[in-house]
């Protein structure tokens, strides 16, 4: 009979008996408690036990509440306000171009016509650029005040049975007004061609084409305004250069009388060509009496009665010689002579003369900077008038329905992101 092997592993504990089991279990639940109560003083919770259970409770509901709150509420409320609430919106559409004339050219190649181009000041403007300040003061709060003028927008923005949320609220103040107005009218302009867009909105059909025919004729008014502003400072330019030209004819035409009229003579070179002829003419009757002279004076005692009477009229011709030439050259020493008034007059007279030609030049600038102003004159030509809307194009309720509930997902999911990622980051 063979002994058995001895097993290396101790031998199992056989089960207690049942009395015996409970006995086991009662110390071994006093034990622990016992444990903690060593380990903490009585009443008080361990926290690190505290926070797991609160993330074990709170973590699914917090998050499930944020979702509802954040995404289900929003998305359910804009639902009901897009399905049952919203108004309907109209909206009339108007298309126009400014326009400029077109410019004759004028072919002149005189220095004449060159410097009347200069002086008029006119600068070609380009019809984009006015096309896009008729599109922004269609927004602006000048429009607003001109449409005021025009209709009543209190009321038509805040038409019976409207939805509180899209209607304007009572008594708006000017910058509130102006940001609700930005809201209801959309323009845009096509750079190249100038042309604008108008799409005006409102709650019944005929407030939104009321409204864009006022949009069209406020900016008619605006073209046409800014257009005569650009008129009249080319014309005022070139006005201004007549005036002054002028003046400067006038005062040269004023000094060029006040010296006539100290000099005794209208024209000192008409003056001096006839003192000119008669000095002339005294010199030549004075050389025939000197040959007379000198006949009679061998025929003739030298106190003849004849050679005496000769004698006298050579010298008063002599005299007047002297005096002439006194006239002519200054030897009479006195300063209003001739020659001196020649200067003078000459001086004058070619003032008058450059202000003569100034002021013509200024003239001739006028009349083309009048012509160029009325060729380039803009205009506003409607090509798209507006017409009655019959289908309401807001609020797009289909697409708000869609857009809102994943817009609030995306933005929620990235709440929760980050906050798993901080509370990772603090573990």
């Amino acid at each position: 009979m063979s002994n058995p092997t001895p097993s290396t592993h101790p031998p199992a504990l056989a089960d207690p008996p049942e009395g015996r089991r409970e006995v086991v279990t009662a110390l071994t639940r006093t034990a622990d408690r016992n444990a903690g109560a060593r380990a903490f003083p009585a009443g008080v919770e361990p926290a690190r036990a505290r926070t797991a259970n609160q993330t074990l409770v709170r973590k699914v509901p917090v998050s499930w509440w944020s979702f509802i709150v954040a995404v289900v509420a929003p998305s359910l409320a804009t639902i009901f306000y897009l399905a049952f609430l919203a108004s309907d919106q109209y909206v009339a559409e108007a298309r126009f171009a400014v326009r400029s004339a077109p410019v004759a050219q004028i072919q002149d190649s005189t220095a004449q016509a060159a410097i009347a181009s200069v002086a008029s000041g006119t600068t070609p403007q380009l019809a984009g650029q006015d096309a896009q300040v008729v599109a922004d003061f269609l927004r602006s709060r000048a429009a607003v005040a001109e449409l005021s003028r025009r209709m009543d927008l209190h009321a038509i923005f805040q038409r019976p049975g409207t939805d509180f949320w899209a209607r304007l609220k009572k008594a708006p103040t000017a910058e509130e007004f102006q940001t609700y107005w930005a809201g209801m009218i959309a323009t845009s302009v096509d750079g190249p061609s100038g042309i604008v867009t108008i799409m005006a909105r409102a709650f019944r059909p005929e407030d939104a084409r009321a409204l864009a025919e006022a949009c069209v004729e406020i900016s008619e008014a605006l073209v046409n305004k800014l257009s005569e502003r650009a008129r009249n400072d080319a014309l005022r330019k070139a006005e201004e250069e007549v005036r002054r030209t002028e003046g400067l004819l006038q005062t040269a035409l004023i000094d060029l009388r006040v010296f006539r009229d100290q000099a005794g003579f209208l024209d000192p070179v008409a003056a001096a060509t006839s003192t000119s002829q008669l000095l002339l003419g005294t010199l030549s009757e004075r050389v025939r009496l000197q040959s007379d002279m000198f006949v009679l004076s061998r025929a003739l005692a030298p106190t003849a009665p004849s050679v005496m009477a000769l004698k006298d009229r050579i010298d008063s011709l002599d005299v007047q010689i002297e005096q002439m030439r006194g006239q002519l050259t200054g030897k009479s020493g006195d300063s209003k002579t001739v020659s001196s008034a020649l200067v003078r007059f000459e001086q004058l007279d070619l003032q008058r003369i450059f202000a003569e030609k100034l002021y013509t030049l200024a003239q001739n600038a006028l009349e083309r900077a009048r012509a160029k102003a009325e060729q380039k004159q803009l205009y506003l030509s409607v090509f798209v008038p507006p017409y009655l809307p019959e289908d309401a194009k807001y609020p797009e309720r289909l697409s708000l329905s869609l857009i809102i509930p994943i817009v609030l997902l995306i933005l929620w999911s990235i709440g929760a992101l980050t906050a798993a990622a901080i509370n990772d980051h603090l573990r």
